[in-house]
């Protein structure tokens, strides 16, 4: 891919409710010091949806302390530029594909990937060889029509 700059921002997270906000942070941070105001608040609802879904995917803590060494119970969010776009990734510990549903009006979950195929201009998802499963949105500058 042409322009792409090397992955420079990269957050670990611990896989908490709380764990959205502070990527919410993180992200604004990035995006004003790269000067990217204009991608500010589609990123920071997308990175929102993409860091919760993950937290949701996360296995809980194991009960044996040798289990907790071998399951991971945190996420990572990272971006990087690539031309004037910016790409968000984030990494779970699970296997399962992302899927985008079609919920009810009362439903209270399913719309995250909703928001994130309106907002972004691509997004999917892979799964490394070193396990889990990254999930990616790439976010162009708004249109000026």
């Amino acid at each position: 891919m042409t322009g792409v700059t090397a992955t420079a921002h990269c957050l670990e997270l611990s896989a908490f409710p709380t764990s959205p906000y502070y990527a919410r942070v993180y992200v604004q941070r990035v995006l004003e010091g790269w000067r990217r105001d204009d991608l500010v608040e589609t990123a920071r609802l997308v990175a929102s949806e993409l860091v919760s879904n993950a937290v949701k995917a996360t296995v809980p803590r194991p009960a044996s302390a040798a289990a907790a060494r071998t399951s991971p119970d945190h996420v990572r969010l990272d971006l990087y530029r690539a031309g004037e776009a910016v790409v968000l990734r984030v990494w779970d510990a699970s296997r399962t594909p992302p899927v985008l549903r079609s919920p009810g009006r009362d439903d209270e979950d399913g719309r995250g990937l909703h928001l994130v195929d309106l907002l972004a201009s691509d997004w999917g998802y892979h799964r490394p060889r070193s396990g889990g499963k990254i999930v990616w949105c790439v976010l162009a500058a708004p249109s000026a029509g």
